[in-house]
């Protein structure tokens, strides 16, 4: 053989080496992990892609060669760990025991974080070793796909960039955490597969490059993959999209897919490709729709159960607290009268306890609305002292409310809500106190340039340790036994107290020392409210109503509830009329035609929904007040949708029956 012979020879030898060395280098450019290949002896990044650059928020390949491993980690690893030693760690044993996969927390150089998936794997070089490390962003996992099509999409601009040997890029390709192919674009057959599509295919790669892409690919595919492939022809890529390969054990599997056209030596169109296994991504997403309808059920029930758990407490409740308030309001002997103040704090608090348990249920569902109304701060702060001021004097404590001067007194926002916040901070204050005093003290101010209310709320009280102050905001907890023993309570006003305010976008703050008392610090950044839309004080009546003439027809199964409820409007002069169920009560609806009717829900026979239907077809104006134990937001709803006239849940107070027949018997 001629020299001129042989060396034309080396050339094309030299030709075929480069182009292969070319199709590897542009598979490691636009690989969508991050790669790069640490040198040992000096413990600098020597290689890189464009991936690993866009992760870590370096600007250029040059700026990233710049850079050590430890600058892009943080000092500490989750697990307490420096990153350095950490990473020596790991490096070690990949020298010493092989390829190594691990999750890691890296940084970008604005100082940010975020999760990766690690592999490291030994080069040996020389006397010493690289380092292959492949890098995902687990962080953004569902936008892993939309990041390799764009790596895939910028191939042309990687053609000419740096080469690199073909066994050393062969290796990177292989540890990719994705399928990799390349198929001929007239016929699908395999030039190249990568082992991760060999491992999720079940084939050797041997016995893929000896078929086409069509064999695993079910029939009912074919019109989708003939689309991709015109695709493919007119702007040169495809995908994503999702489909299902065929396992060489014969079952199916969702796979998907990205790709773009590429030119080969020989004039041949060709098509690289990504392929993801999403079977255990499909599995996380159905066990997540199933959990998520587990928990729907779970509400579902515990939704019911609450339900029933507070109508059947509030019935005898009603029972309770009414015959107290007769009680109160019939007997003067001052004895009697303080057993009877006694008997209606404590039976409030049991009811508290309850309303509790059904605020917390509403929060943690997202089910609890507020109102945004104008209130004054004097109606809040008087049903709190009325019911707090006899506590409080009872055990010898002053209870005092202090509105800074020249401040508005009118508010825009949810008075019941705010009003509970500071019952259930001065309720806590007063339990907690047994000398001294508690004082509600009211400001406007400005926090950040918002401004808003402040409520504080101190007392001269036993105080919090540290501990205590940590979890108090927990549900169900106390700051220990004896403190549960001696005072009792949930453990359910602090965090309710707590919701209440991140709802209104607000903060609270304690302050607290053993022996000496606490200070709560409300802010909640609420707007001015206007005088002229206060709601009229009259409506709030104490005295009965003078219903002379007027006809009111009570639908009530429970004996003890009806005595009750005649017990309360014998004062109001006007003419009752009782129905044992709801079939009576729509038969005598008809008979007496009723100015008013107090309409049970739970009866015999034909509820109280039912009897409001049959009511309707003759009589579309007779109010009809709902008097139910049923107060869950979804029952009050319902009865307004039904078009009952109002709802009056039990156990209800004397005033707020007279305050409801004044309003709609006008």
């Amino acid at each position: 053989m001629t020299l001129k012979n042989e060396n034309s020879q080396l050339k094309d030898e030299l030709e075929k080496a480069r182009q292969e060395r070319d199709k590897y280098k542009k598979l490691f450019d636009v690989s969508a992990d991050a790669l790069s290949i640490i040198d040992l002896s000096t413990g600098r990044f020597i290689e890189c892609n464009a991936s690993a650059i866009k992760m870590h928020g370096v600007e250029s390949e040059a700026n990233f060669l710049n850079l050590t491993p430890a600058d892009i980690s943080p000092q500490m690893q989750p697990c307490g760990r420096p990153s350095q030693d950490l990473a020596m760690a790991y490096i070690e044993k990949t020298i010493s025991e092989g390829p190594q996969i691990f999750q890691w927390v890296h940084s970008k150089l604005d100082g940010t974080t975020f999760p990766c998936l690690v592999s490291l794997t030994a080069i040996p070089s020389g006397d010493s070793f690289h380092v292959l490390a492949i890098g995902r962003d687990i962080s953004e996992l569902m936008n892993t796909q939309s990041r390799l099509e764009k790596a895939l999409s910028d191939v042309k601009e990687y053609e000419s960039a740096y080469l690199h040997e073909k066994e050393k890029f062969e290796q990177f390709v292989n540890l990719a955490p994705v399928g990799i192919i390349i198929n001929e674009l007239q016929s699908g057959v395999f030039e190249y597969v990568n082992k991760e599509f060999s491992r999720f295919t079940g084939y050797e790669v041997n016995e893929l490059n000896t078929m086409d892409y069509w064999q695993l690919t079910p029939k009912k595919y074919e019109k989708q993959e003939h689309h991709q492939l015109d695709l493919m022809r007119d702007i040169g890529r495809y995908g994503p999209y999702k489909k299902e390969y065929i396992h060489k054990q014969g079952h199916t599997y969702p796979v998907l897919l990205s790709g773009v056209k590429i030119k080969g030596d020989n004039g041949k169109d060709y098509i690289w490709s990504v392929i993801q296994d999403i079977s255990k991504q499909e599995q996380a997403e159905k066990a997540l729709h199933e959990a998520k309808e587990q928990a729907e059920s779970a509400n579902i029930a515990k939704s019911v159960f609450l339900s029933n758990m507070s109508h059947e407490i509030r019935t005898p409740m009603n029972s309770v607290l009414g015959t107290l308030q007769i009680l109160q309001r019939d007997i003067s002997e001052e004895r009697l009268n303080k057993l009877i103040s006694s008997a209606l704090y404590s039976a409030n608090s049991l009811l508290r306890i309850l309303n509790d348990i059904l605020d917390y249920s509403k929060i943690e569902s997202n089910q609890l609305d507020l109102e945004n109304i104008d209130f004054s701060l004097d109606s809040i702060s008087a049903p709190i002292l009325s019911d707090m001021l006899p506590l409080a004097i009872a055990k010898g404590i002053r209870l005092d409310v202090e509105i800074k001067n020249k401040m508005s007194k009118v508010w825009k926002g949810d008075p019941v809500r705010v009003g509970q916040i500071i019952m259930n901070l001065v309720s806590n204050a007063i339990k907690f106190t047994d000398e001294g005093e508690v004082k509600i003290h009211f400001d406007e101010v400005q926090r950040k340039k918002v401004p808003g209310l402040m409520i504080k709320v101190t007392d001269t009280g036993i105080g919090m340790s540290n501990k205590a102050l940590s979890t108090l905001f927990e549900r169900f907890t106390q700051a220990n036994t004896s403190i549960t023993r001696k005072f009792g309570g949930t453990g359910l006003g602090m965090p309710i107290t707590e919701n209440l305010v991140s709802m209104m976008n607000g903060d609270i703050r304690v302050a607290s020392t053993e022996g000496v008392g606490t200070r709560f610090t409300v802010f909640l950044p609420l707007h001015k409210g206007n005088d002229a839309n206060l709601p009229d004080a009259s409506q709030h009546i104490n005295e009965p109503p003078n219903l002379l003439g007027k006809t009111i027809l009570i639908a009530e199964d429970n004996d003890i509830n009806c005595e009750i409820v005649k017990s309360m409007l014998a004062p109001t002069n006007a003419r009752l009329y009782f129905a044992e169920n709801g079939k009576v009560a729509a038969e005598m609806a008809r008979e007496v035609v009723p100015d008013l009717i107090l309409m049970d829900i739970r009866m015999p026979v034909m509820g109280g929904m039912e009897s409001f239907s049959e009511i309707r077809k003759f009589n579309q104006d007779v109010p009809v007040i709902a008097l139910t134990a049923n107060v869950m937001l979804q029952d009050i709803e319902k009865y307004k949708a039904l078009g009952f006239t109002g709802h009056l849940g039990k156990p209800f107070g004397i005033q707020n029956l007279y305050s409801s027949l004044s309003t709609h018997l006008r």
